[in-house]
C-alpha cells in the first residue's frame, strides 16, 4: 500500500513562504526543519523536501506548492515549468524527485535499457531470453568444464546445436515454444527481444503506451536486450552476440532497415547478465560499449579477428562499425560507464561475489588491463560449485582486486578504490540536467540508491570526492541510466514486484532556463547554426550541446575555423578542446598546431594533443617523446600511450626514464610506460633490460613482454633477484600459456619447473609446481617430492604440492592454478611411484588432518607391499590414532587389498570412534562386505548410541535390515509421540518417507502426522530443520546454492559491507531458533536498517523509510534522501511491521538444506 507524507527541509537562510503557512493549516502539522548544506555547483543554496512518497491528490498539490516557493531563490534563470506530479514520486537530497514514469498493464516487462532521442523519444529495450533461451551457468552448472574450451561464437553454436539436451531446457526453465511436443533446440529460435517507443497517450506524466520498435532478435545464441542508444537518427542495442544499427527510415515510428555492425560476443557461455551493455558515445564520434567477461570473438570490416575471450572489455568503433576494437580489458562485468568533460573513462566493476572481495571502481586509459579473467570465478564455490575448497585462486590469493599494494601483479591495473554493492547503472552529470544540481558528478545506480561523487586529478591517475545518497528507498537494483534532453535522469529497476513502475526519472522540482534552452537547442539540431554559433556552443555549460556542436563542425568539415580555436591560448579551455577533438575525428594532421599545443600552458591541453597525435598516428617532428620529460604526471600519461601508438623509436631513452623515475609507485605510469615499450621496443631489445639496475625497468619489461607474447625473452627474467619480477616473470610464463605454448617453447616449461623453491613466493611456487606435474617426468616427480620434505613448508603450498602428485596418473583438461582450459596429460605413474619415498609416508600422519589425507590419497596411486599394508592396517586399528586419518586410511585398505580391508572394517565397527564406526559400516557396504557385521552394528547402533552423527547414519541404513519395516513402524511411532531426539528426526521422516511406498499402513501414519504439522505454524512445520544439521554442507549451501545465493547479499564480517546485514558472530547473539527463523520466516524479524515501516504519526502525517532502530521511547527512521528521523512514542499512532527484501529461501532449499544451513550460521560466533 502507498504512502502519503511531506517533510519541509530548509537551509539557514530559509524563511517559511506564505504557503507554508497554509500548508500548516491544511495537514496541522510543524515543518521539521533541518540543515543542510548544497553539495552542487551552484553558487547559490537551495531549499531541500527530503525524501517522502506523495500519493494523494491533496498531497500531490501540497508538494507542488512546496517545491515552487522552495525553488523560487534560484538563479535568475529559474522558470515556472512544473511537470505533472505523479502517485508515488520520492523525494531525495537537495528537493530532487524520483518519479515513476511508466504504468499500465500492457506495458512491456521486464525492460532492461532505457535511451532518449535529441527529440525526447523514450526508448526501452524488454528481455524474454534472460537466461532462459540463453543458457547460463548459474542455471546449468554442470557445463562449466565444457564451457571453459569455447572460445568462438562458430565453436559456441556448433556445440550448443550438437548438444542442446533436456537436462539443459529443464534447467533454464526453456519451453515448447514453437509448439511442436518437444523442448528442443529449434525453441531457442522462436521468443524474440525487442525495443519499443513509450508514449504518454493522456499528458499526465506517465508513459502508458508502448509502440514496437524493432523485434526479430531470436537466433540460437541471442542473448538479452540491453542497451539502447538513439543517435544521430539511427537507434543502436546491445544484444548478444551483435551490436545491432536500426534504422526507420519511412518515419512511421518502427525500424525498418537494421545491421549488425559487430558480431562475436559472448563465445563463453558463462554468467547470465555478463552481458553487452552501455552504448555511449564518446569525445572522439566513436561508439564506445562494455562486454561482460564471456568474451570478445569478433572478425572486423577489415577481415582482422579480434579475440579476447576470457575477460570483459570496453570496445569501441565508429558508428557505421569501421575500426573496431577493444579499448580496455581484464573486467568482470563493468556493465555501465562514462567519460568526464575530459575524456577519461570511469566505471564500478563487479566483484566475484567471493567472501571479503569488494567492488572496483576503475579509471580505464586506453589498453588497461584491470586484471580479472573469467575463470577465477570457478576457483571458489558461489554460484557454480568449485572442483575442490582449496583451489589456488590467483584473484584473492595475489590479492588483484584490491587497490594497487607491494607484491601486487604488474601487468593490471589496480583499482582506485573498492566500492559500493550491486553496481550497475553509471551516468555523467553533462551540465545543466537536474537544474544544475551534482554538475560534473558521476551517478551510480546500487541495490535501491543513487548515489553522486566525482573524479578529480591524482598524479597521473585519479581519486573519488565526496559520496551524496540522492535517494534510496527504491528497493530494486537500479539497473540502467541515461539523461534525457528534458534534464532529467531515466532509470530502470529490474524487476520490482507490486506495481512498481520500472521506469523512472530523477529530476529537479522545477525546469530552469538553462535546462530548457538545452532541450530546445538539441531538439532543433545543429544544421542550421552558422559556423560561429557553432564555434560559440563549444563552450556551452552542457556537454551534451558542445559534444553536439563538434560533430555538427565535423560533419562540415570546418578545419581551418577548428585549427584557429583549438590554437588560441586566449581562448576557454572547453572550446579549444573540443576543437582539438574535432580536428582528431576529421584526422587531421598539422605539423605547425601539434608544435603550438605541444608547447601549450594547459597541461590538459598538451595531454590531449598527446592523445591526439597518437590516435592518428602523426609526429612527424619526433615532439610527443619529449612530452614524456613534461612536469605533468597527466601530460606523461597520455605521452607514453601515444609512443606506443605512435611506435616512436627515439622513444626508447625518454620511456626509460619515466619507468625509472615512477620506481613502480605509479601503476598509470606504468601503464603508460609498458603501453610505450610495447610500440618502440623488440622482444630482444625487452630482454636486454633483464641486467638494468632498476627494479621498476625490469618489471615494465616483463608486462611488455606479456602483451606481446614473447614466452622466450621472458626466460631471463624468471630468476631475477627481485621477488616483485621473478613472480610477475613466471605468472606471464604461465599464465598466458595456450595449449601449443610450452609443446614450441619447452625450456619456458622447464625454468618455471625449475622455480620450485621453499625460499620464492606462493605466486612463484604454485606455478612451479603445476609447471612439474605437466612435465611428468621422475625429475619433476622428485622435485615436488622433495619440496614436500622441506620443514615448515606451509600448508597451502603442502597441499598444492600433494594434490599435483595426486592428480599423476590422471588427465585433466583444466589448469590447476586459474582453471582455464589447459590440458595435462596424464603423468608416468613409474615415475611417480620412483618418486615417492619416505617423505610422502611421513605426511600421510602429519599432524594436519588436511595434509594427511592428500599424503594417504597420493599414495592410492602406488602399489603398497604387504608390510606397508599389514602397517596401515595396524594403525587404522589403533585407538590411539586420529579418527579422521584412520578413516583415510580404511577406505585406502579397501581399495589396495579387499580381504585386508575386510578384516579390518568388520574390527572397526566395534572401535570407541564413531567416526570410525559409521565409515566401516559405509565402506563394507559399498564393497559388499561383512553383511551380517553390519546388521548387528546397525541395531546395536540404533538401541545404543548416543552420538548424532552416527545415528543419523544407522537411521539411513535402515532399509538395508532385515527387520526394517518394523524398527521403521516403532520410528514413526516414536517420532508422532515426540519422543525422537530433534537432531535425528529428519532422518525418521525422510527414511519413513522412501519406505512408506511400499506398507499402506506407514503412509497413512505419516499422512495423518503431515497433516496435523502442516496446521500448525512455520516453526513448527520446519521444527525437523532446528537441530542435527551438517554445519559444512551449510557452508557450500551459503557459498554454493544458485538460487538462494546467500554470500551475495551478506558478508561473514562488519567491515565487509554487502546488501544484507553482517552475520558476524551472529551466533553469540541470537538462538538457533532465530535463525531458523530468519530462513523460513524472513519477515518476522527484521534487523535494524534492512526494514521498511511505514509511521502514522498523531499529527496527521504518514511517514515510510528504513527503520533504523526501536525501542520503548520511540523509533528513529532513514529517509529516502538518506537523512534521518526520529519520532517519540506519543507521536506515532500506528505502525506498520517493517517489510525486508530478502527472499523467502523455503521456497529454494529442502528440509536437509535448511537444516545444514542453520547449522552453518550456528558456527558463526
Amino acid at each position: 500500500m502507498k504512502t502519503n507524507y511531506l517533510s519541509i527541509t530548509r537551509t539557514d537562510s530559509f524563511t517559511a513562504p506564505s504557503q507554508l503557512h497554509s500548508l500548516k493549516c491544511l495537514m496541522s502539522q510543524k515543518p521539521t526543519l533541518k540543515e543542510s548544506t548544497r553539495v552542487g555547483t551552484s553558487a547559490l543554496k537551495e531549499k531541500k523536501f527530503f525524501g517522502r512518497i506523495v500519493n494523494s491528490q491533496l498531497m500531490i498539490l501540497l508538494l507542488s506548492m512546496a517545491v515552487q516557493s522552495a525553488t523560487a531563490h534560484m538563479a535568475a534563470d529559474a522558470v515556472v515549468a512544473k511537470r505533472p506530479m505523479v502517485s508515488g514520486t520520492l523525494i531525495g537530497r537537495d528537493g530532487l524527485l524520483a518519479v515513476p514514469v511508466m504504468g499500465g498493464d500492457s506495458m512491456p516487462e521486464p525492460i532492461m535499457g532505457v535511451g532518449i532521442s535529441s527529440d525526447g523519444t523514450v526508448y526501452v529495450t524488454e528481455t524474454v531470453r534472460q537466461q532462459r533461451e540463453e543458457i547460463s551457468l548459474i542455471q546449468s552448472p554442470f557445463l562449466h568444464e565444457q564451457d571453459m574450451e569455447l572460445i568462438s561464437i562458430k565453436a559456441k553454436r556448433q556445440w550448443i546445436m550438437e548438444n542442446y539436451s533436456r537436462q539443459i531446457a529443464s534447467r533454464q526453465g526453456v519451453g515448447d515454444y514453437n509448439g511442436d511436443g518437444k523442448v528442443d533446440v529449434k525453441d531457442l529460435s522462436v521468443r524474440s527481444e525487442k525495443i519499443y517507443t513509450l508514449q504518454d497517450e493522456n499528458a499526465d506524466g506517465v508513459f502508458d503506451k508502448a509502440t514496437l520498435f524493432a523485434d526479430g532478435f531470436n537466433k540460437v545464441l541471442t542473448g538479452v536486450a540491453h542497451s539502447v542508444t538513439p543517435i544521430d537518427g539511427h537507434v543502436y542495442t546491445t544484444i548478444i552476440p551483435d551490436l545491432w544499427k536500426l534504422t526507420d527510415t519511412d518515419g512511421d515510428g518502427v525500424s525498418d532497415r537494421r545491421e549488425s555492425i559487430a558480431h562475436g560476443f559472448a563465445p563463453h557461455i558463462g554468467y547470465g547478465n555478463h552481458d553487452l551493455h552501455s552504448i555511449v558515445q564518446g569525445y572522439d564520434g566513436k561508439l564506445y560499449w562494455s562486454m561482460g567477461d564471456r568474451g570478445v570473438d569478433v572478425l572486423t570490416k577489415k577481415g582482422t579477428r579480434v579475440s579476447n575471450p576470457h575477460s570483459g572489455c570496453i570496445l569501441r568503433c565508429n558508428p557505421d562499425g569501421s575500426e573496431f576494437e577493444i579499448f580496455a580489458s581484464g573486467l568482470r562485468n563493468c556493465q555501465y560507464f562514462d567519460f568526464d568533460n575530459h575524456g577519461n573513462i570511469f566505471s564500478v566493476d563487479h566483484d566475484a561475489d567471493f567472501q571479503g572481495e569488494r567492488e572496483r571502481l576503475v579509471y580505464l586509459p586506453e589498453g588497461s588491463d584491470s586484471g580479472w579473467r573469467m575463470y577465477y570465478q570457478y576457483r571458489n564455490t558461489t554460484l557454480v560449485r568449485a572442483a575442490r575448497e582449496d583451489l589456488y585462486n590467483p584473484w584473492l590469493a595475489e590479492k588483484m582486486w584490491v587497490p594497487f599494494h607491494k607484491g601486487q601483479p604488474s601487468h593490471l591495473l589496480p583499482a582506485i578504490e573498492n566500492s559500493w554493492n550491486a553496481p550497475a547503472a553509471f551516468s555523467f552529470q553533462p551540465g545543466t540536467a537536474l537544474g544544475g544540481a551534482y554538475r560534473d558528478h558521476f551517478f551510480l545506480g546500487g541495490k535501491g540508491d543513487i548515489r553522486a561523487f566525482r573524479m578529480i586529478a591524482d598524479g597521473a591517475g585519479f581519486k573519488r570526492q565526496g559520496d551524496h545518497i540522492l535517494i534510496q528507498g527504491l528497493a530494486w537494483q537500479v539497473l540502467t541510466s541515461t539523461f534525457g534532453p528534458d534534464g532529467r535522469l531515466y532509470f530502470t529497476l529490474w524487476r520490482p514486484s507490486g506495481g512498481m513502475s520500472q521506469l523512472w526519472t530523477l529530476q529537479a522540482g522545477t525546469d530552469t532556463q538553462k535546462m530548457i534552452q538545452v532541450k530546445a537547442i538539441l531538439a532543433k539540431g545543429f544544421n542550421k547554426q552558422t559556423v560561429a554559433e557553432l564555434l560559440a556552443l563549444l563552450g556551452h555549460t552542457d556537454r551534451r550541446i558542445r559534444q553536439q556542436a563538434q560533430f555538427a563542425l565535423v560533419a562540415r568539415r570546418e578545419i581551418k575555423a577548428l585549427r584557429v580555436l583549438a590554437a588560441d591560448r586566449k581562448a576557454e579551455f572547453l572550446p579549444r578542446l573540443h576543437s582539438l577533438w574535432g580536428l582528431g575525428q576529421l584526422k587531421h594532421r598539422d605539423r605547425d598546431l601539434l608544435a603550438v599545443l605541444c608547447a601549450d600552458d594547459s597541461d590538459e591541453l598538451r595531454a590531449q594533443t598527446a592523445r591526439w597525435a597518437g590516435e592518428l598516428g602523426f609526429d612527424p617532428d619526433n615532439r610527443i617523446p619529449v612530452l614524456l620529460r613534461d612536469p605533468s604526471p597527466r601530460v606523461r600519461l597520455m605521452a607514453g600511450i601515444a609512443c606506443g601508438k605512435l611506435k616512436s623509436k627515439n622513444a626508447l631513452g625518454a620511456l626509460t626514464e619515466l619507468i625509472v623515475a615512477a620506481d613502480n609507485k605509479e601503476p598509470v605510469l606504468r601503464h603508460a610506460g609498458v603501453t610505450g615499450l610495447v610500440g618502440v621496443a623488440t622482444p630482444r631489445e625487452l630482454e636486454a633490460y633483464a641486467g638494468h639496475p632498476s627494479e621498476a625497468m625490469r618489471i615494465a619489461a616483463v608486462v611488455a613482454l606479456r602483451r606481446l607474447r614473447a614466452v622466450k625473452e621472458l626466460t631471463a627474467f624468471v630468476n631475477d633477484a627481485s621477488p616483485q619480477v621473478m613472480s610477475d616473470a613466471v605468472r606471464t610464463i604461465y599464465d598466458e600459456a595456450a595449449p601449443q605454448t610450452f609443446v614450441e617453447h619447452p625450456k619456458a616449461l622447464a625454468a618455471v619447473a625449475a622455480a620450485l623453491d621453499p625460499q620464492h613466493s606462493a605466486p612463484v611456487n604454485v606455478r612451479a609446481i603445476a609447471a612439474n606435474r605437466r612435465l611428468g617426468t621422475i625429475a619433476s616427480a622428485k622435485r615436488i617430492s622433495g619440496f614436500l620434505a622441506t620443514p615448515n613448508l606451509g600448508r597451502a603450498l603442502r597441499v598444492e604440492a600433494l594434490y599435483a602428485l595426486q592428480s599423476w596418473p590422471q588427465a585433466s583438461t583444466l589448469d590447476p592454478i586459474d582453471g582455464r582450459y589447459f590440458p595435462i596429460p596424464a603423468g608416468d605413474v613409474d615415475a611417480l611411484s620412483a618418486a615417492i619415498g619416505p617423505e610422502i609416508w611421513s605426511l600421510a600422519n602429519d599432524a594436519d588432518n588436511k595434509v594427511s589425507r592428500r599424503a594417504i590419497a597420493v599414495l592410492q596411486s602406488i602399489k603398497p607391499n604387504k608390510a606397508q599394508r599389514d602397517q596401515v592396517a595396524g594403525f587404522v586399528l589403533d585407538e590411539g590414532q586420529r579418527s579422521a586419518v584412520r578413516k583415510a586410511w580404511l577406505r585406502w585398505l579397501r581399495k589396495q587389498d579387499l580381504a585386508l580391508f575386510t578384516s579390518v572394517g568388520v574390527k572397526a565397527l566395534y572401535s570407541k570412534s564413531p567416526e570410525l564406526r559409521v565409515v566401516a559400516a559405509q565402506e563394507l557396504t559399498g564393497a559388499k562386505q561383512g553383511r551380517s557385521a553390519v546388521n548387528s552394528y546397525l541395531l546395536a547402533t540404533l538401541k545404543n548410541s548416543g552420538d548424532t552423527v552416527e545415528l543419523q547414519r544407522a537411521i539411513k541404513m535402515v532399509p538395508r535390515l532385515p527387520s526394517k519395516k518394523s524398527i521403521i513402524e516403532q520410528l514413526v511411532k516414536e517420532l508422532i509421540a515426540g519422543r525422537i531426539a530433534p537432531d535425528i528426526q529428519l532422518e525418521v521422516l525422510e527414511t519413513a518417507t522412501t519406505a512408506m511406498r511400499d506398507y499402506t499402513e506407514l503412509k497413512l501414519q505419516l499422512e495423518q502426522y503431515q497433516n496435523s504439522i502442516n496446521k500448525e505454524g512455520v516453526m513448527t512445520r520446519y521444527g525437523v530443520a532446528l537441530e542435527g544439521g551438517n554445519a559444512e554442507k551449510g557452508h557450500s549451501i551459503f557459498f554454493g546454492h544458485a538460487q538462494a545465493q546467500c554470500s551475495k547479499c551478506h558478508a561473514l564480517k562488519q567491515i565487509d559491507k554487502q546488501v544484507g546485514p553482517s552475520l558476524e558472530g551472529i551466533a553469540k547473539r541470537h538462538s538457533r531458533e532465530y535463525l531458523l527463523q530468519s530462513i523460513v520466516d524472513p519477515q518476522a524479524e527484521i534487523a535494524p536498517g534492512y526494514g521498511v515501516v511505514t509511521v502514522q504519526l498523531t499529527d496527521g502525517r504518514t511517514v515510510s523509510g528504513t527503520l533504523m532502530s526501536e525501542g520503548d521511547n520511540g523509533i528513529t527512521i532513514n529517509l529516502p534522501d538518506n537523512s534521518r528521523e526520529s519520532f517519540a512514542a506519543s507521536e506515532i499512532k500506528s505502525q506498520s511491521k517493517p517489510v525486508g527484501t530478502m527472499p523467502d529461501p523455503k521456497t529454494i532449499l529442502n528440509l536437509r538444506q535448511i537444516r545444514d544451513l542453520v547449522a552453518y550460521l550456528a558456527t558463526m560466533n
